[in-house]
């Protein structure tokens, strides 16, 4: 090796040592956590954009998203709702990009509306919490049209979470969006006309209405906005039974649990519920009772104790406070515990802010301020209460019939069924086994007392004199 060379092989390493000193004076790795979901920096096409035919619609983040949604879902396929539907949605990851198109490809002249529930989230399970929503048309204008609403599980009483809605229109083109957690649901931007809209329990996350799954419909005519409230239940020609007797409050009351609700309007005569024993003799019914009718009830007599108590209250406190001295104070604590309520009240909102800013790394998303949606419709119930004129005989079988029982899908029915009473308890079993255990301690107690007295005594009987 001449000097040439061995000059740049000695420039190479000086130059590589320098290199990696300053490489060392670089920051450590680690530094603040990431708390941020990941965020949409583009979406091609663009949202509201007119007469584009893309081969997929792209969506770019600002950083690396997980191929795994949060929130417990299988795939990311599973957050994307495609409309008007056109099979099952086809979704590519490729690190900070997500690539979406409908299985049967975009069709002309069709305004496409694609919604990503919220479950995106970054390789640090930072997940995005709010829909996104992209809008195109392959063709002409998109309309300012909107369907919104709410569905609900009416056996439940509650919002029928994670449901899928459709609008179908007469052509058999179904526009489709899934519920939120509050069971709210909104379709935009759906061509105006006629629509058989249906919303269902999506048990097995299909996106198909399954014969078992909770369903309703409605039909709706679409201008520019409209509005709906659906009440999924199961529907079959089967009718209702008696799932369930119990003998209630020492074998005067009945309760029938059937096996589904019956109709809200349901009414139940008298003589629509028989009893009868095993001679086919019949068992008088003093009351019979819905189940809403005996919480009405049950509410009042509580509210009647709970009211005669306060006033008796009322009428001792008036007693005391003879003076305005004794009034004034009366007042004054009163005001200061109404204060201090409040004030409790309002310490456990801002602790349940604070820990929930803290599960998120110090990020407090924006709550949901809208109040939760409320049944128009009554609730509906299973069970019914048989109040009876007397007791039923203890170890007695019996057979009860409710006729004429009209389940939500209009089924009438009149199931029956057996059920026996309780062998009576004898009152006096406990209290004499208490008093034998009783006697019997006391028993061994005197006799170890007199063992013991005859063992000293024999003990001192037997020391000789001094």
């Amino acid at each position: 090796m001449n000097r040439s060379s061995l000059a740049r092989v000695v420039g190479w390493i000086a130059a590589g040592l320098l290199a990696s000193g300053c490489a060392s004076q670089a920051l450590p790795p680690g530094g603040p956590p990431d708390a941020d979901p990941p965020q949409v920096v583009r979406i091609t096409p663009g949202d509201n954009a007119i007469g584009v035919q893309p081969k997929t619609v792209e969506l770019v983040f600002d950083e690396v998203v997980s191929e795994t949604p949060g929130g417990g879902g299988r795939d990311l396929k599973d957050l994307v709702f495609i409309s008007p539907k056109s099979g099952e949605p086809r979704v590519r990851w490729s690190r900070s990009r997500l690539s979406i198109r409908p299985a049967r490809g975009w069709k002309p002249n069709v305004v496409y509306s694609i919604v990503i529930k919220p479950g995106i989230q970054d390789l640090k399970n930072n997940k995005i919490d709010t829909t996104i929503r992209v809008v195109f048309s392959t063709g002409g204008p998109i309309p300012d049209t909107r369907i919104e609403g709410v569905a609900f599980d009416w056996p439940a009483g509650k919002p029928l979470t994670q449901g899928v809605v459709e609008a179908i229109a007469p052509d058999s083109t179904t526009y489709q969006v899934a519920t939120d957690s509050a069971g709210r649901f909104e379709l935009r931007h759906v061509p105006p006309g006629n629509y058989l809209v249906r919303a269902f329990a999506d048990r097995n996350s299909n996106r198909e209405l399954e014969p078992l799954e909770l369903w309703d419909s409605t039909r709706i005519a679409l201008v520019a906005k409209a509005r709906t409230e659906l009440y999924a239940f199961g529907r079959d020609t089967v009718g209702l039974r008696i799932a369930e007797l119990a003998v209630q409050d020492s074998n005067t009351v009945l309760k029938v649990t059937f096996d589904k609700p019956y109709s809200p309007d349901q009414q139940f005569p008298l003589e629509g519920v028989v009893v009868k024993r095993a001679d086919s003799s019949i068992v008088r019914v003093r009351r019979v009772q819905s189940a809403a009718l005996k919480a009405l009830a049950d509410s009042q007599a509580v509210r009647f104790k709970a009211d005669s108590t306060a006033r008796a209250a009322a009428a001792e406190q008036a007693k005391r406070d003879t003076t305005p001295a004794m009034r004034a104070r009366t007042d004054s604590i009163t005001r200061v515990r109404r204060a201090d309520s409040v004030a409790a009240a309002e310490k456990a909102q801002r602790d349940k802010l604070a820990e929930l800013a803290k599960s998120r790394g110090g990020r407090l998303l924006p709550q949901d301020t809208m109040p939760p949606p409320k049944m128009s419709r009554p609730n509906v119930y299973t069970e019914l209460f048989v109040t009876f004129d007397s007791a039923l005989t203890p170890a007695t079988q019996f057979r009860v019939q409710v006729n004429g029982v009209r389940s939500l899908a209009n089924i009438v029915k009149s199931p029956s069924r057996t059920f026996s009473t309780a062998k009576p308890v004898k009152k006096d079993t406990v209290a004499r086994r208490d008093t034998l255990a009783k006697r019997d301690t006391l028993a061994k107690q005197d006799t170890l007392t007199k063992r013991d007295t005859l063992a000293k005594r024999d003990t001192v009987a037997r020391k000789p004199p001094r």
